[in-house]
């Protein structure tokens, strides 16, 4: 297939984006973007920069701003408002040459204020966007990927599920997150479809299950943390349209998928993403008990191999293919993957050409001497009766070292920390029982619903 740019695949696009209570065309949005491009040159941007677009403005702001960074051939990253430590993180790593945003001294409404002008030539193998990583590891880390990349990406997600005019997509998440553009956003304009982005964090999440009752969407996206809210929101009702609940981010628990399941009238599927890689894998099985288990067959154009790693059935996930990222940006300097090769720290393994994942290499820990893998913890820890929303962490003990501890929100609680731990003896080895476990009144996440590892829960 020739390659395009995301100008390209949108501009005939007849989708249209609903967020902020306005439905948007394309028409209306690219020539916002020409009239962004035509200030982003009068701020000094020139094709190759990198524009960091702040996710404070309206919807329509953020877009038009966004195709407007692609008009002038330079490179987005779009970043969630409020959260100043991260963001100096990323603009230590990007070194864009203009932040916009209502707090910056770059506005949205200074940037359309211009009339539109020329374009930049814009070509499928330029850079469009850097994708940011959840950080829940350590610093968050900056992918570049260029148009193509992501045409390809996209393309292919869309042809898997079919996606058309007729579809209806839905996300309550925020346009900052990797996922809204790549499985949401992107896909369903390509498509021809209608996109409804609620936009929703932390608290405001509580309206998800009004804004998925309007909506009525045949396409649902969202991580662990929306689908288990939702799941156990009455309130919550898709309507008979729904063909596809796509959850990222990490696997589904067993208690939960069952849950998302009867609430939502359609099993939930899940995919395997990353920044490093996009959309990886996704599962459109009709067997349950695949559902549950796997995260699906590659997407067109990836290429999976699994890397021996210890003495288990799993190893280290490889990614290859022409939609993946094309390296790190550090110091605004781009470093491509070696080989042209994504070496996770993933842990799966692939039969019949369908994914699982099992883990992850920086979840491994030496407790006493003895391998202590925590997606394995968590996995059992989702089986427990009343133990509602939690998390397993890593603390720093005086003689152990890293070793795994429980963070148990208080308002889903309803077993008592002693029945929590003699459950955790049963089903558990000794090292694998967590050392504490600590009632917080809310469980610390990232605005993808991620733990970071070193989350202690401490209340101050």
């Amino acid at each position: 297939m020739p390659g395009q740019t995301l100008l390209d695949l949108l501009r005939d696009s007849p989708g249209t984006v609903t967020a902020d209570g306005a439905r948007l065309d394309l028409t209306t949005l690219l020539d916002g973007g020409r009239r962004a491009a035509t200030g982003l040159r009068a701020q000094g941007v020139t094709a190759g920069a990198g524009v960091l677009l702040v996710d404070d403005g309206s919807a329509a702001e953020l877009l038009a701003a966004l195709l407007g960074v692609w008009h002038a051939g330079a490179r987005a990253i779009v970043v969630p408002a409020g959260e100043d430590e991260r963001l100096a993180a990323i603009t230590a790593q990007t070194r864009p040459a203009l932040t916009v945003g209502h707090t910056a001294a770059t506005s949205y409404a200074g940037l359309l204020s211009h009339s539109p002008g020329a374009v930049a030539e814009v070509r499928p193998e330029d850079l469009a966007l850097e994708v940011v990583s959840s950080g829940t590891t350590g610093q968050p880390k900056c992918v570049s990927y260029t148009h193509d990349a992501l045409v390809r990406n996209v393309t292919a997600y869309a042809r898997r599920l079919r996606l058309g005019r007729g579809d209806v997509l839905y996300t309550p998440l925020p346009l900052s997150v990797a996922g809204v553009l790549g499985m949401v956003l992107l896909p369903g304009l390509a498509a021809g479809s209608q996109v409804h982005v609620g936009r929703l964090s932390g608290a405001g999440l509580a309206r998800a299950p009004r804004q998925l009752q309007d909506a009525e969407p045949t396409l649902l996206y969202g991580v662990p943390y929306v689908f288990d809210l939702l799941a156990r929101q009455r309130s919550a009702r898709p309507g008979n349209r729904l063909r596809w609940a796509i959850c990222s981010s990490a696997p589904l628990p067993e208690a939960t998928f069952t849950r998302v399941r009867d609430a939502l009238g359609v099993p939930p599927r899940s995919s395997y993403c990353l920044a490093e890689a996009a959309t990886v894998t996704l599962n459109t099985s009709d067997d349950e008990d695949e559902l549950r288990a796997t995260v699906g067959a590659p997407l067109d154009g990836v290429e999976i191999t699994v890397e021996p790693f210890g003495d288990g059935p799993s190893g280290r996930l490889i990614i290859g293919g022409d939609s993946r990222g094309a390296g790190y940006r550090r110091d605004g300097v781009l470093e491509p993957f070696p080989d042209g090769l994504v070496r996770t720290n993933d842990l799966g393994r692939l039969r019949d050409g369908v994914l699982t994942v099992t883990g992850r290499v920086d979840e491994v820990i030496q407790v006493a001497g003895t391998n202590v893998d925590l997606a394995h913890v968590r996995r059992v820890l989702a089986g427990c009766p009343g133990l509602g929303d939690f998390a397993v962490v890593i603390d720093r003990h005086e003689h152990l070292g890293a070793v795994p501890v429980l963070l148990a929100e208080a308002a889903g609680l309803r077993v008592s920390e002693r029945e929590v731990l003699a459950y955790c003896r049963r089903e558990l080895s000794d090292a694998e029982t967590p050392r504490a476990i600590r009632i917080v009144a809310e469980i610390p996440r990232t605005v993808t619903g991620k733990v970071p590892l070193a989350a202690d829960g401490r209340q101050e």
